[in-house]
C-alpha cells in the first residue's frame, strides 16, 4: 500500500504495548552511563492468528444495490481442516447477514456474533479432506467495500464500486477467514448493470449479457494470495492497453474522460515491468496485470494481486505531471506484486518486509528515470524522517507499531544498507532465493536473514539485530585533525548517545576520504564498531589536503556531528563528486554571515549541476541585496527546469519590486502549483494589483483537488467578488472528490462562512468513508 503524506500513522497504539514500553525506557533512563543494546518492547501481534483449517479456494458471486450500499452474495469455501474431528468453523464477517449455509446437500446451522459467524458441521470433519460450504448472504458493508456517488442527487459525481482490503476489511463484506497468515485462489463472479465495466482479480474468464441489463463479468486467479488482497472496482471506464517486453499485457483503465491524462499517468509502466523482472530476477508471478483509478480512495494506492486501485488524484495530465506524478506509486504498488503478494507477512509485526522493500524498488526504478541524484535525495529524506521519528519513540522496523516512517522510507534504507554492506550482486542472489523459496507462501524477519546465509554463507545477525530487532540510529561525533608536517590526516569518531539518551553502539562499515586540491584522493573503509575510534589516513609529500568525507554519498543511515573550515566547506562544495556531499557542505554555511559566504555561494552556484544543491544557495542568498543576487534568481525564474523555476519562487516570501515581473510571468506557466504560488505571493506583495493577477489566472482550475481554483475564489471574495460564493458552496457538495470538498471546507472555515446548504454539506460530509474529509 502507498499512502499519501497526510497520513503520517496508520497503527494505533495498543495501551498494554504503550505501558511496557514506556517500563522499558525508564530503565534506559536510570542507565545513560550504560552502553546498551535496546530492548525490544513487546509487539502483541508478533504471533499469527491460529486458523484450524487451510483455506484453498474462495469462489464469490455477488450483485448490488448500489443506491442502497447493498451486496448480496453466494461465497464458497475450499478447505482442508488442520485438526481432527473438526466440528465447528469461525468465519470473519462483522455486520453480514447470512442466508444459508450448506455442507454438499446438507444445510448447516450457524451461531452469529458481533465479529462473525460460527459454522455448526451436522458431523465432525476429519483432518487432510477436502471440504466445500457455499454461504448465501447480505450485506451494507461501512468498511472494504464502498459506494462512491450513488447518494450525489445532481448525478454529478462518478458512481463507482470499489473494495479495499488491508488490513482486515473485506470481512465487511465477505464472510472469510481475513487474515495475512492463509493464501487461498479466488474466483470473482460479479453482476453488474450496463454501462459500467468490472475489474477483478486475475485473468477475465468472461462476460456475459443478461435479459435485465445486466452484465456477468468473469474473473479468476491461478496461484493463491493472502485474502486482504482480494480486489473488485466498478465504473465507467476504457482500458488501455500496453505489452512488456518479457510479454506480460498490462490493461490499464482510465475515466472516458481522461483521454488526456492516460499516457501521462501510466508513464513508463511497461519499462518498470522488464526493469523489476530484470532487478529482482524473479518472473512476474501473476497471468496479466491492471491498475484502476477510482474516485475518493483511503490512501494513495493498493496493491491487489494482478490488479492495482489507486486514487484518481493520481491522474495527471502533461502540466500536472510538472508538480506530482504517479511514477513512484505505480512502481511501488508494482513492486508490490513480489513483496507483498507473492511473499506475504505472516504478521503485521513483519509488515516491513512489504513496504520497505516496495519503497526501496520504487527508488530504483526512479533512479532509472529521475537519476542518481533524486535517489540519494529519497535516502537522506528517509535519513531525516527515521531520525526525528527516533525521537518520539524507539520501536523497531519489525514491529506492528514501528509506523509508516519507519515501514517505508527507514526500511528501504535500510535494505539499501544490506547492499552496501554485502554487495549489490550478492543482495540480489539472497533476495531471488528468499523470494523463490517462498513463493505463494508467507513470511517473516528471520526468514530473509537464513536467505542471506543460504545464499552466501554469511550471517548476518548483527545487522538483523542492529537495524530490524531494535530501533534507533547511530550517532556519531567526528572531528578531523592535519599533523604539523601535513602527513598525517586522523579522524577521531566517537558514536555518542542517541535521542533516547543512551549510547547504541552500532557495527558498520564506514569510508573514510582526504581529497587532494588535484583531485585525487586516500580512502579507507573501517569498521566503526567501538565508541571510540581513531582512524589515521597517511597523506602524499608535495600534494595539498582541500577536504575530506567521513561516509561519503551518506551510505549509512545515522546523526552526525562534523565541524569544517569555511574553507574545506568550500572545497568540498565545490569538487566532491557526490551531490549529497555538496548539498552538505553548502547546508553547513546556512548560520554563516551572508557577506562573509555571498561571493563563494555564487561561485558554487555557477558551477553545481544539481537542483537541489542550487535551491539552497537560493534559500540562503534570498536576502541579499546585491546585483549578482538579482540576476541569479532572475536566471532561475527563466530556467527551463521547472525545479529551478519553483526553488527561485520558495526561496522568497515575499516579492521584491525587482522580481514583480518575473515572478508575474510565472502566473502563466505551464505548472499549475507555481501558478497558485505566484498568485499567493503577488497578492500579499502587490495588493494594488490583485484585479489584473486575477483576470490572467481566472481560466485556471488546476487538477487534483482544484488547489489553484481555491486560491483564485479566496482573492476573489476578498476583493468583493461575491458572486463566486455560488462555486465555492457548491465544491463542498457531494458532487465532487473528496480532495475538492476538503479544500472547499478549509476556504468556508477560513472565512467563516456559513448557511444552510454548508451546513447540509458538512453533515453529509462528515458521515463520509473517507476520514480525510
Amino acid at each position: 500500500m502507498y499512502f499519501t503524506k497526510t497520513e503520517n500513522q496508520y497503527f494505533q497504539m495498543n495501551k498494554i504495548t504503550t505501558l511496557i514500553f514506556t517500563i522499558l525506557l525508564g530503565l534506559q533512563a536510570f542507565s545513560q552511563e550504560k552502553m546498551l543494546t535496546q530492548t525490544l518492547p513487546y509487539d502483541l501481534e508478533s504471533v499469527p492468528r491460529e486458523h484450524y483449517v487451510d483455506f484453498t479456494h474462495l469462489k464469490l458471486d455477488v450483485n448490488f444495490i448500489p443506491e442502497e450500499g447493498r451486496v448480496n452474495g453466494k461465497v464458497t469455501h475450499t478447505f482442508i481442516p488442520k485438526r481432527n474431528n473438526l466440528d465447528t468453523l469461525f468465519l470473519d464477517g462483522p455486520g453480514i447477514s447470512i442466508k444459508t449455509v450448506k455442507h454438499g446437500n446438507e444445510e448447516l446451522k450457524y451461531k452469529t456474533y458481533e465479529n462473525g459467524h460460527t459454522i455448526l458441521f451436522n458431523q465432525p470433519l476429519s483432518w487432510d479432506k477436502e471440504e466445500k460450504i457455499e454461504i448465501e448472504y447480505f450485506a451494507t458493508p461501512q468498511k472494504g467495500l464502498y459506494f462512491i456517488g450513488w447518494n450525489d442527487k445532481t448525478n454529478r459525481s462518478r458512481k463507482q464500486i470499489w473494495s479495499q482490503g488491508q488490513g482486515i476489511d473485506n470481512r465487511y463484506w465477505i464472510p472469510m477467514y481475513d487474515n495475512m497468515n492463509d493464501k487461498v485462489i479466488s474466483e470473482m463472479i460479479i453482476t453488474m448493470k450496463k454501462p459500467y465495466a468490472v475489474l477483478s482479480n486475475g485473468v477475465q474468464q468472461s462476460v456475459k449479457d443478461n435479459k435485465d441489463g445486466t452484465q456477468t463479468w468473469h474473473y479468476a486467479l491461478s496461484k493463491p494470495h493472502a485474502p486482504y488482497l482480494i480486489m473488485l472496482g466498478i465504473g465507467e471506464y476504457k482500458i488501455g492497453k500496453m505489452i512488456s517486453k518479457n510479454g506480460v499485457k498490462l490493461n490499464l483503465w482510465y475515466y472516458p474522460d481522461h483521454e488526456d491524462r492516460y499516457e501521462t499517468t501510466y508513464r513508463y509502466s511497461a519499462e518498470m515491468m522488464d526493469f523489476f523482472e530484470r532487478e529482482i530476477g524473479v518472473p512476474y508471478a501473476w497471468e496479466e496485470y491492471a491498475q484502476i483509478p477510482v474516485q475518493n480512495f483511503l490512501y494513495g494506492a493498493m496493491e491487489n494481486t494482478s490488479a492495482t486501485v489507486f486514487g484518481d488524484f493520481f491522474c495527471i495530465d502533461k502540466r500536472g505531471y510538472l508538480d506530482r506524478n504517479y511514477v513512484a506509486v505505480n512502481a511501488h504498488e508494482l513492486a508490490h506484486q513480489w513483496f507483498g503478494d507473492l511473499v506475504t507477512a505472516r504478521s503485521s509485526t513483519h509488515h516491513w518486509l512489504q513496504e520497505s522493500f516496495a519503497t526501496h524498488y520504487n527508488w530504483l526504478f526512479e533512479r532509472e528515470v529521475f537519476g542518481d541524484d533524486y535517489f540519494d535525495m529519497a535516502r537522506r529524506g528517509a535519513n531525516n524522517a527515521s531520525l526525528k521519528a527516533s525521537e518520539k519513540d524507539l520501536f523497531p522496523l519489525a514491529h506492528s507499531l514501528a509506523g509508516s516512517t519507519r515501514h517505508y522510507p527507514k526500511g528501504a534504507f535500510v535494505i539499501e544498507m544490506m547492499k552496501y554492506v554485502v554487495g549489490r550482486d550478492a543482495y540480489n542472489r539472497s533476495v531471488k532465493h528468499y523470494l523463490e523459496r517462498h513463493g505463494f507462501g508467507n513470511v517473516n524477519s528471520q526468514d530473509l536473514l537464513v536467505a542471506f546465509h543460504e545464499t552466501l554463507g554469511v550471517s548476518l545477525d548483527w545487522f538483523w539485530d542492529q537495524w530490524v530487532y531494535n530501533g534507533g540510529e547511530p550517532a556519531y561525533d567526528v572531528k578531523a585533525e592535519i599533523s604539523k608536517d601535513q602527513q598525517l590526516l586522523t579522524f577521531n569518531v566517537q558514536q555518542v548517545h542517541d535521542t533516547s539518551g543512551v549510547v547504541n553502539l552500532f557495527k558498520m562499515p564506514i569510508v573514510f576520504e582526504a581529497y587532494y586540491t588535484d583531485g585525487t584522493k586516500e580512502a579507507q573503509k573501517v569498521w566503526i564498531e567501538k565508541q571510540s575510534h581513531k582512524v589515521e589516513i597517511p597523506l602524499k609529500k608535495g600534494k595539498k589536503l582541500a577536504y575530506y568525507l567521513f561516509d561519503p554519498n551518506n551510505q549509512v543511515m545515522k546523526s552526525v556531528s562534523f565541524e569544517k573550515s569555511f574553507e574545506v566547506l568550500t572545497e568540498q562544495a565545490l569538487k566532491a563528486p557526490y551531490m549529497l556531499d555538496r548539498f552538505d557542505a553548502v547546508l553547513a554555511m546556512r548560520d554563516l554571515d551572508l557577506k562573509e559566504k555571498s561571493k563563494i555561494l555564487f561561485n558554487i552556484y555557477e558551477k553545481e549541476k544539481s537542483h537541489y544543491v542550487k535551491a539552497e544557495i537560493l534559500s540562503q542568498l534570498a536576502g541579499e541585496e546585491v546585483k549578482k543576487t538579482k540576476k541569479i534568481f532572475t536566471q532561475a525564474f527563466e530556467d527551463k527546469d521547472v525545479k529551478m523555476r519553483k526553488a527561485a519562487l520558495a526561496a522568497l516570501d515575499k516579492i521584491p519590486e525587482d522580481f514583480k515581473l518575473s515572478v508575474e510571468k510565472l502566473l502563466t506557466d505551464s505548472s499549475y502549483q507555481l501558478i497558485d504560488e505566484a498568485l499567493t505571493k503577488l497578492a500579499n506583495s502587490f495588493r494594488d494589483d490583485v484585479p489584473r493577477y486575477l483576470e490572467i489566472t481566472k481560466n485556471e482550475y488546476g487538477i487534483n483537488g482544484l488547489s489553484l481554483r481555491f486560491t483564485w475564489l479566496e482573492l476573489s471574495l476578498k476583493a468583493g467578488n461575491s458572486a463566486v460564493l455560488r462555486e465555492l458552496v457548491d465544491y463542498a457538495s457531494n458532487a465532487f472528490e473528496f480532495n475538492v470538498r476538503r479544500n472547499a471546507f478549509a476556504l468556508l472555515i477560513k472565512l467563516k462562512l456559513i448557511n444552510n446548504e454548508i451546513l447540509e454539506n458538512s453533515i453529509d460530509a462528515a458521515f463520509d468513508n473517507n476520514s480525510r474529509l
